[in-house]
């Protein structure tokens, strides 16, 4: 029997990338965990900030950000920019994190997360405390050691991501492989058309 929790913002697992807004002479970074893809063509993502935050200042001064990927290893710095207003504090200086040219847009990308994504805003919406922002994904940059053996697609398990358990307040690694998309289903039922 199912317990009704009611309405809830939790999602298992969420991303928890670095997200930068601002540019290389002023810009923040904030660990996010209400992100996502939001279209394929054109590539998009969408996230949602809490109005309060700097980044997102930024990000509207800019109309650009970048999304950040950090491996699990890389959780306290993580953390530490969720929890830590940029108003106040310098969190690249604090963390340790380098800010690095982003290849297309003005914002810089964080040098030690191995997958990061050029975005420019396509789209915002106000939602109670929050702001929808929706970014096109206008470049990739990939670690070599996270590519897979075609040096073409990144390798998950290479990339190792940290991702967030809301209402536990965790942070994990993703698990093994546990079937091939596109593929598993096909054992279920009837043949599936191409």
């Amino acid at each position: 029997m199912k317990k009704r929790l009611g309405p809830s913002d939790r999602l298992y697992p969420m991303p928890c990338p670095l997200v930068v807004g601002g540019t290389a002479g002023e810009s923040d970074l904030l660990a996010v965990a209400w992100i996502g893809i939001a279209a394929g063509t054109p590539p998009s993502v969408s996230m949602a900030l809490r109005d309060s935050r700097r980044t997102l200042e930024l990000i509207r001064e800019s109309g650009e950000f970048t999304v950040n990927i950090p491996p699990v290893s890389m959780a306290p710095e993580v953390d530490y920019c969720g929890i830590t207003s940029g108003r106040t504090t310098d969190k690249w200086a604090a963390t340790g994190l380098t800010p690095e040219p982003g290849a297309v847009v003005a914002t810089p990308i964080v040098a030690e997360c191995p997958y990061n994504m050029e975005c420019r805003v396509t789209a915002m919406h106000d939602i109670g405390h929050y702001t929808l922002v929706v970014g096109e994904v206008v470049e990739t940059h990939a670690d070599e050691h996270v590519l897979d053996e075609s040096g073409e697609k990144v390798d998950v398990g290479l990339l190792d991501p940290l991702v967030y358990i809301a209402g536990s307040r965790e942070y994990r690694g993703l698990g093994p492989v546990v079937a091939q998309a596109f593929s598993v289903g096909r054992t279920v039922g009837p043949e599936v058309a191409e």
